[in-house]
Order: C-alpha cells, then sequence, then structure tokens
C-alpha cells in the first residue's frame, strides 16, 4: 500500500483512537500488501522506517501534542535513528506498530518503535533522537524543551497524567524517566560520530 494511502488511514482513525501518556505506549495495525516488497518477497527495509515515522504522528495524537505544537510552531526534528531488523513479514501478513517515550532531556527526546510480525515476535526495532525546533522566529531557530513542550500542552487539557504520576509536584510531574542504559551508551556512540564528523569536514 502507498505511504500517502496509510497516512490517510491514520488520519481518519486517529478520532477513533484513545488518548495515552507520556507513560504509555501506541499501538496501530496493518498489513503487507504487494507494494511493500522488495525482490527477495518480503516487505523491504525502507518501509520500515515509514512506518515508524506514521506511528510518531500517531504517539503525538493520542499524547495530544499536536495542537500545541501547531500553535506554538514548534516542529519535531529526528536527530538520529537505529534500526535493527529479527524477522522478515510476508505479503499479506499482519503486523503491528508500537511506539513510546523513553527518556527525554533538555535537547532532545527518544523513543523506541517495534514492529511485531502476526506471531507478536518482534520484526524490527528502532530508537530515535529526536528535538523540538521553534519555528515560530525564523531569524532565531532554537531548541525547546520536550518537558516544557508537556507542560504547555498540559495546561489546555493536551497531555494527561498518568495515575503514577499524579503525587508529583507541578515542577515534577513531566520529569523523564531514568535513562536506560544501551541508551546512555548510544549518546556516547553519537557523541563521538559528531565529533568525526566536525573533524573530517570542519
Amino acid at each position: 500500500m502507498k505511504l500517502y494511502f496509510r497516512l490517510l488511514l491514520l488520519w481518519l482513525n486517529l478520532r477513533k483512537t484513545s488518548n495515552i501518556t507520556v507513560d504509555d505506549t501506541s499501538v496501530f495495525h496493518s498489513r503487507v500488501w504487494p507494494t511493500d516488497l522488495d525482490f527477495n518477497g518480503h516487505m523491504t527495509n525502507t518501509r520500515y522506517a515509514n512506518l515508524f515515522d506514521l506511528s510518531h504522528i500517531q504517539l503525538f495524537s493520542q499524547l495530544g501534542l499536536i495542537p500545541t505544537l501547531k500553535q506554538k510552531r514548534w516542529s519535531p526534528v529526528i536527530n538520529a535513528r537505529t534500526i535493527s531488523y529479527f524477522k522478515e513479514l510476508s505479503p499479506f501478513e499482519a503486523f503491528t506498530v508500537t511506539s513510546r517515550l523513553i527518556y527525554w532531556d533538555r535537547n532532545y527526546f527518544y523513543m523506541e518503535q517495534r514492529i511485531l510480525n502476526q506471531a507478536g515476535k518482534t520484526s524490527a526495532i528502532s530508537y530515535s533522537r529526536e528535538l523540538l525546533v521553534d519555528k515560530s522566529n525564523s531569524s532565531s531557530k532554537g531548541i525547546v524543551s520536550f518537558k516544557d513542550a508537556l507542560i504547555e500542552a498540559h495546561k489546555v487539557g493536551g497531555v494527561s497524567v498518568s495515575q503514577a504520576r499524579k503525587d508529583f509536584d507541578s515542577h515534577s510531574i513531566f520529569d523523564s524517566p531514568e535513562i536506560p542504559e544501551h541508551i546512555k551508551h548510544w549518546k556516547e556512540t553519537l557523541s563521538i560520530q559528531k565529533k568525526m564528523a566536525k573533524s573530517q569536514h570542519g
């Protein structure tokens, strides 16, 4: 199925999806169509990234972030992504895409996304590092803290608070979970890659 058809179906179904909190997982279901296949007869690797992008939209919609992002002109941008593939997806096989936030700091937020095959096994897993860019001032595009975005959306009834966070004070209600060890190592790798890019190209 062409990506824009999936995007259209996603937008049509967003009204039917329930809201979630920052501690929840967003889920959507689809199926492998002939246009998703490569010459080996299974879903092409490039389609996985497309599906992760669609799931990203659904996650932000279910969180209630999109109205605030549009109003403030804060744009999410992927800074880095890694995808690992484990099991192929066959023609017409049903699959599930999941997305969840796992950590955020002053500049970036980190997301884990999975595609599960019909048997519920992980077909691919992606980790992405993203940031929110303030496009309200064309002369100065600064970075918006993801925590600040959550707080702003919560003020207008956009982002709900999970039961586990309801006892937190207003300043810490949207604090990040503790950073997972593998994300800590990935951050270090990204820092090394950034230094290498600067040393090679100035």
